[in-house]
């Protein structure tokens, strides 16, 4: 295998710096932890991760709503010029919009699915009996 040259070296430094500390900024409890057992490092990262779950529930929306937005000029594309914008192009972009527009709702119901106890849009709240101190 060829060694990596200085600059892809200093690249690579530099990313795997910058995503160390986005780590410890986003989850300074887990950087941190002063806990006695493994379930409350979980509990302890399940209460650091609510802003990202609220983040990527707005980003699925946002998405969602900009795909069926394209898809619809996508449609009037294809009926201006058939020949150049296939049929499938809007249709395969308004069932990924309705999918993004669904995920955030699958969510709570497959954490619940998975690991039982209560889940909330807003919140994630896993119950860990077997892990309870």
């Amino acid at each position: 295998m060829k060694k990596l040259n200085k600059s892809i070296k200093g690249k690579l430094g530099v990313v795997l710096g910058v995503a160390a500390g986005v780590a410890v900024a986003l989850v300074p409890e887990l950087a941190f932890a002063q806990a006695k057992s493994i379930g409350q490092v979980a509990m302890t990262a399940s209460d650091s991760i609510n802003g990202v779950q609220v983040m990527i529930q707005g980003a699925c929306y946002m998405a969602g709503v900009a795909l069926a937005g394209g898809s619809m000029f996508k449609f009037k594309a294809h009926k201006d010029n058939p020949q150049q914008t296939p049929l499938s192009t809007p249709i395969v972009m308004l069932a990924v919009a309705a999918g993004l527009l669904y995920l955030p709702s699958l969510m709570s119901s497959a954490g619940q699915s998975l690991w039982g106890g209560t889940q909330s849009s807003t919140r994630v709240s896993y119950e860990y009996s077997s892990y309870a101190s």
